[in-house]
């Protein structure tokens, strides 16, 4: 799916780059895909081959992408979602109860304006309950087209991007907002997100076999 989205967002870009208007041009964007799963090798493979001008439809290669993949120590992994200007999860919980971890990793420095201006993007199937609250603290997608059409909204005219800097302010003013006000988005930390989640979950299945 992130593949699809950047070989469009590639298109959408170069289809672009001769408007007068600098602000309806897109950026070149630096992707930095994190892990090591199982199938790491046989998709940076075919990145490559996209960025070396090897691949189906574009083969001058990319010119606005560039994807690199990564696996970092703890340390480091703060410091490249402090660098970033967009974060994307492509977690997806068949129970709806999930917690994806690096959502919660994205939204504790996105919350630190000084240090992160971090806009987090969630990838969500129809049945997925997720952290990410459409257009207010990010943006959710459901395929690789509308995640294509959101960077492209985004990131157009970066790095004076008015869509970016309106859902980053959504973001600040809901995570800041005091309880019970119409902004008020509550966040916690992963700890206090499973407390509230998972553990009366658990809980209620132990009291049920306790009392069998």
């Amino acid at each position: 799916m992130l593949l699809d989205a950047l070989k469009r967002y590639e298109r959408a870009a170069r289809a672009r780059e001769s408007l007068a208007d600098e602000k309806e041009r897109l950026p070149k964007i630096l992707m930095a895909v994190t892990g090591k799963g199982p199938l790491r090798q046989r998709y940076m493979r075919e990145v490559e081959q996209l960025q070396m001008g090897n691949g189906q439809g574009d083969e001058d290669g990319w010119r606005y992408v560039r994807c690199a993949s990564l696996w970092l120590e703890a340390d480091d992994y703060p410091l490249l979602l402090g660098s970033a200007d967009l974060g994307i999860s492509l977690h997806s919980s068949s129970s709806g109860r999930d917690l994806p971890m690096k959502v919660v990793d994205m939204f504790g420095l996105a919350r630190h304006p000084n240090e992160c201006s971090e806009t987090t993007f969630d990838f969500a199937p129809a049945s997925d309950s997720t952290l990410v609250k459409d257009g207010v603290n990010g943006l959710v997608f459901h395929n690789a087209e509308q995640l294509a059409a959101q960077l492209e909204s985004l990131l157009r005219g970066f790095p004076s991007a008015p869509a970016l800097a309106a859902l980053q302010a959504s973001f600040q003013r809901a995570a800041h907002a005091p309880a019970g006000s119409p902004d008020h988005w509550e966040w916690g930390t992963w700890a206090e997100n499973w407390n509230r989640t998972m553990r009366p979950l658990l809980l209620h299945d132990v009291a049920s076999e306790a009392a069998l």
